[in-house]
């Protein structure tokens, strides 16, 4: 390959990678969600979890990063959610009331419970193994 070609194949490649890992059909978030204890009443549905795609996507994506890790253009503070430790009653709570003094704004007058309860059910799918949704015992 020639030395001027090199930069539009970069490119093309570059394309088509974030083409895949974004726009690619797969069940890895059913599959996923399976093995996760949560006290979201909504885990491991499909249905939930892929309305919770889009709902992230459409309102959280932009702060916190198409996978959720923090990257997106947000506040420098903001949550990498896939490290999330606190309890599904915690993820309620925070998204309903949110956090002005970090930049988040309560979501809990503009997205019904519902909603919430779904991107808390896919969110639940990009998970690291330390993450942990299942509510603290109340003593």
């Amino acid at each position: 390959m020639r030395r001027g070609n090199v930069v539009p194949f970069l490119f093309a490649a570059s394309l088509l990678m974030v083409y895949l890992i974004v726009c690619w059909p797969f069940d890895g978030p059913a599959v996923l969600a399976a093995n996760i204890e949560s006290s979201n009443p909504l885990s491991g549905d499909p249905d939930a979890i892929a309305a919770g795609k889009t709902t992230y996507n459409a309102h959280c994506a932009l702060c916190h990063g198409m996978r959720a890790n923090g990257r997106g253009h947000g506040p420098g503070n903001t949550a990498d959610l896939t490290k999330f430790k606190k309890g599904y009653s915690w993820y309620m709570k925070r998204v309903k009331e949110g956090r002005v003094d970090k930049g988040m704004p309560g979501w809990g007058g503009i997205l019904k419970e519902e909603e919430i309860t779904w991107i808390g059910a896919y969110l639940e799918t990009l998970a690291t193994k330390r993450a942990k949704w299942v509510d603290p015992p109340k003593n």
